[in-house]
């Protein structure tokens, strides 16, 4: 399996992220307001032409000091455990360190925090429910 990694649009994510993300809702919530920034990032994981990861990034502080933060981050069901996230994550944290940030922070799903503390980020604060209901704790990773 070849996975490329690469910058989209929006729109090329947003099915993937609707899917995976907010199943079940209306589609509307998988647009977020920074999807259309000049500054935001969008990518894509493809296999065979379809859109099997995604994560978004875009310039957003953290606690008042400059950062980026992941949004969107996906993966669809079958393409789990096969580095696919890692390829994006790792992408995302390239972007970061080559704009000057050295912080990176999201709001990561229950059953995503080994992978982001795997990757470097530390659970900040108590559980949260965000997303219609969907458990979440902020997670930051200092570059």
């Amino acid at each position: 399996m070849t996975i490329d990694v690469s910058r989209v649009e929006a729109e090329v994510v947003r099915p993937l992220r609707h899917s995976v993300l907010r199943a079940g809702s209306d589609p509307a919530e998988s647009v977020y307001p920074a999807d259309d920034l000049a500054d935001t990032v969008h990518l894509a994981a493809v296999d065979s032409d379809a859109v099997v990861g995604t994560a978004t990034t875009f310039p957003e502080p953290y606690e008042g000091r400059p950062a980026w933060r992941l949004r969107g981050m996906a993966v669809k069901d079958g393409y789990r455990g096969r580095g696919i996230g890692t390829a994006l994550l790792t992408e995302v944290l390239a972007h970061v360190r080559g704009s000057g940030f050295d912080l990176l922070w999201c709001n990561a799903r229950k059953p995503a925090l080994t992978f982001y503390e795997d990757h470097g980020f530390v659970l900040v604060g108590e559980e949260f429910l965000a997303g219609g209901g969907v458990p979440h704790f902020l997670a930051v990773c200092h570059l």
